[in-house]
């Protein structure tokens, strides 16, 4: 299941989003947020090579939702202010 990255702008700083989607019309969607150590797409698109359903996106996607990580400033692929 292949995913998509999007970029937006908090001020000069940029955020990075990992979507994954289903096939047809989304349910809904679904944001997933990191807490205060792990960068999101490792944390909810994690692959496990024999483990089904290791990544949380990935099973939302097959039961019909959209599926969005964020990383918050700082974290992952997402920039930070400079002070």
């Amino acid at each position: 299941m292949n995913g998509k990255e999007h970029w937006i702008k908090k001020g000069d700083v940029r955020l990075f989003l990992w979507q994954k989607s289903p096939n047809s019309t989304p349910r809904g969607t679904i944001l997933f947020v990191h807490g205060s150590s792990m960068a999101s797409q490792p944390t909810y698109d994690l692959k496990v090579p024999g483990r089904a359903h290791s990544s949380a996106m990935e099973w939302f996607v097959e039961h019909g939702f959209d599926t969005w990580s964020l990383d918050n400033e700082g974290y992952g692929r997402s920039g930070r202010t400079l002070a």
